[in-house]
């Protein structure tokens, strides 16, 4: 049953997020930061790690 319910909200998620739509992943670490982004299905088309503190990334996002 949980299962069911689980899948049917996978289902909907390419309804909710186009594929022309990008996921960015930011990972906030002390002094080091990952940020990534993904395609929809998860597929990683790209990955950068910086060096600074979290408060100083702003310039990597813009």
């Amino acid at each position: 049953m949980v299962i069911a319910t689980a899948n049917a909200r996978l289902a909907r998620l390419p309804v909710l997020d186009p594929s022309v739509n990008a996921i960015v992943g930011i990972d906030l670490a002390d002094k080091m930061q990952t940020v990534v982004v993904n395609h929809r299905d998860s597929k990683v088309l790209a990955r950068k790690t910086f060096r600074c503190h979290a408060w100083d990334l702003g310039a990597a996002l813009d």
